[in-house]
Parts: structure tokens; C-alpha cells; sequence
């Protein structure tokens, strides 16, 4: 499979955001917007506000506009789980942990646009209390829409597409127990917690085919709560070497920033994830619930009897030589090749938008 040489803004690195805003207060960063030796933006991000405490507070968001394309219950609902999953992630708590909404939409005079706002409200409703999670503030932006004239003089109307940002705020107990998302040593084992399916509609996958879809991904909320609680478990016992949630782009994205933040390599196959979809849907649907993770050879015995009864599939190992090979059935069994190339490669790719704009003196705009 031919990698792109030019990173796509929503899922390559957006550093050149982050290094012009002073994150730093008093030392009090603990898990900062980069991370690791190929500096990749966190998906979440941990600092102690007492310093005298062990105690953090993390911080996360998520956003799916164009899941919205599909369905706004689900774009609402993937928004709260990912916030969420960002968190746990990390090594916050979900007994802890509290959610906000940002609604971008446009006018709800349009019945259509009033119907998805409510299905969003829905979603909003019913995964905050299923998850235990409370809205504890928000905010509203209604009717983003711009009426006016084209170059011709004819009457156009343009509006913004219904879009719903959650943010999530936790504690961590024991910053000392906060996990970064980049591997961090060669011949640890690669593990994708939860299940994929073909939920490629509205994804970052898609959009790069010039589509939409109609499988957008949706939430299973108790078997993804089963899932978090489980890592909190495995993190509190410091099994866990690093943890990367899974979010646009899917899985092929997030072992590519793993690998670019520790600049190590993988040699991973997909066949563990076990179903018979194809290649397109195991690297790069992005079903919800999933999480990436390392463990220590020798942690393995402890780390699966936690996940004796949760979704899990055994991917491979992180290389050292730093090559980044994918494959559909381990070597042993005859496997073909699917992608590979090399972590430098990939950083290049990844910091590549982020870089242009640097030279630029960019401004804060694009990137995920």
C-alpha cells in the first residue's frame, strides 16, 4: 500500500499550534501536548495543580464533524467516548471525570437541522448518564449560517455543518502512573484493546476516496465501559508501557504515532483482530472503544489475566531497527506485506503541515 507523501491535516501533527502557547505553569506539566522523541501531539494532557500533591487533573476533547454527514446521534456519541477514552487513556479515572459541550450548528428554523440537534441532545443525554459522566458546563453557538450574493448576483446561503465538541476533565490519583501515548521499548508487545468493525463512514479513510459511507462508527457503550475500567486496572498496576487511543484514521494512523513518537518501529500483523473483513477496514476504520497499547514482556501473564474477558488482539512487537512493517498473517504463517517503510519516513509525514506552517509563522487553524 503507497503511503502519502503529504500528511492530511486532520490526522498529522499539528505541533506548530501547541509550541505557541506557554503550556508551562510553575512545572506543573506532567503529560504535555507533545510527547516523545518524535514529539506527537497527546490526545490528552495531565498537569499537577498542587504541587505538594501526587494528584492530577487531565484534560481532553474530541470532535467528529463529519460524522454528522451520517448521523448526529452518533457523532455526538463518538465525540463523549472518545473524550472520555483520551482520558482513561492517560491514566485518569472514570469515577472521576466530567464532560462539557461546544455546539456549533446552524439554523434550527431548517427542520432537518433542528431534527439532527436533537438527536444530538439525545446522544448527549444518553451516554453522559450511561457513563456516569455529568455536563458540568457547555456552550451554544447557534445559526452559523451566512446568507449574501454570489460573484453573479444570485441569492446564496451557506451554513456550517452541525458539529459537537466535548471536552472532558478527570483526576489522576497518581500523576506517577500517568502513560504517554509513544512506544518506548524494543520487543514490548502490541495490543489493540476492544473490537474493530466496519464502521469506515464519515472517517478520515473515506474522505481521502473522495466519499462519505454509510457505516459510521458507532458506541457500545457497556462493552466500552468494560474495556476502561479494565485499562484503569492494568495502568493502576503499571503494566501499561504506553497507551494510545484510537481515533480519526484508525488503526493504521495510530500504530504510525506510536512509532513516530518513540521513533521505534513495529512488526505488527492484522490478523489477530480476527474477523474476515478487509485490509481497509482493520488498518483504518475507526470503531469506537479501541486502545493501543504496549506491555513489557514481562508483565504479560498479570496484563492478559485482566484481559482474560474483554476484547483484545496480540498485534506483534515494537523493532528497534526502526522499520515499520505491517502484515496480514504473522511471517511464520506466510504472510504478505501490507505496508513498509521506515519511522523516519513517517515523522517527516506526520510533521510535514506542521512544519510548512511554522515557516510561514502559521496561524492556530487545522490539524487533529
Amino acid at each position: 500500500m503507497p503511503y502519502r507523501k503529504k500528511s492530511e491535516k486532520n490526522i498529522g501533527g499539528f505541533s506548530f499550534i501547541s509550541e505557541q502557547y506557554d503550556h508551562e505553569v510553575q512545572a506543573s506539566s506532567v503529560l504535555k501536548p507533545l510527547s516523545g522523541r518524535g514529539r506527537i501531539n497527546t490526545d490528552a494532557q495531565v498537569f499537577r495543580p498542587v504541587l505538594n500533591s501526587n494528584k492530577g487533573v487531565v484534560l481532553s476533547s474530541s470532535v467528529y464533524p463529519s460524522y454528522g454527514d451520517v448521523s448526529c446521534y452518533h457523532m455526538a456519541a463518538c465525540a463523549i467516548d472518545t473524550a472520555i477514552r483520551n482520558i482513561i487513556s492517560a491514566g485518569g479515572n472514570i469515577s472521576h471525570l466530567a464532560i462539557l459541550d461546544n455546539f456549533c450548528w446552524c439554523s434550527s428554523q431548517d427542520k432537518t437541522r433542528l431534527a439532527e440537534l436533537v438527536d444530538a441532545v439525545k446522544a448527549c443525554y444518553e451516554y453522559a448518564v450511561g457513563y456516569g459522566t455529568p455536563f458540568i458546563s457547555g456552550k451554544d453557538s447557534m445559526f452559523n449560517d451566512f446568507k449574501g450574493y454570489d460573484e453573479k448576483g444570485n441569492p446564496i446561503t451557506i451554513s456550517i455543518p452541525p458539529t459537537l465538541l466535548i471536552s472532558a476533565i478527570g483526576v489522576i490519583p497518581n500523576i506517577y502512573k500517568t502513560v504517554s501515548p509513544e512506544f518506548k521499548n524494543a520487543d514490548d508487545v502490541i495490543y489493540l484493546l476492544g473490537e474493530t468493525n466496519d464502521e469506515l463512514g464519515g472517517g478520515e479513510y473515506m474522505k481521502m476516496l473522495g466519499f462519505v459511507g454509510n457505516n459510521v462508527p458507532k458506541v457500545n457503550l457497556e462493552k466500552n465501559l468494560k474495556i476502561y475500567l479494565a485499562l484503569e486496572k492494568a495502568i493502576k498496576k503499571e503494566l501499561v508501557a504506553s497507551s494510545l487511543s484510537v481515533t480519526s484514521g484508525g488503526l493504521g494512523i495510530a500504530l504510525a504515532k506510536a512509532c513516530v513518537g518513540g521513533m521505534l518501529g513495529c512488526n505488527v500483523s492484522l490478523n489477530p483482530i480476527g474477523k474476515t473483513y478487509g485490509v481497509d477496514v482493520k488498518l483504518f476504520s475507526e470503531s469506537q472503544g479501541r486502545i493501543l497499547i504496549s506491555v513489557s514482556p514481562k508483565n504479560l501473564i498479570t496484563f492478559e489475566k485482566i484481559m482474560k474477558n474483554i476484547p483484545h488482539a496480540k498485534l506483534g512487537k515494537i523493532a528497534k531497527d526502526g522499520k515499520f512493517i505491517i502484515t496480514d498473517k504473522p511471517a511464520r504463517r506466510g504472510g504478505n506485506k501490507i505496508i513498509e517503510t521506515n519511522v523516519k519516513k513517517l515523522h517527516t509525514i506526520y510533521h510535514s503541515f506542521s512544519n510548512k506552517m511554522s515557516a510561514r509563522g502559521g496561524s492556530a487553524s487545522g490539524g487533529k
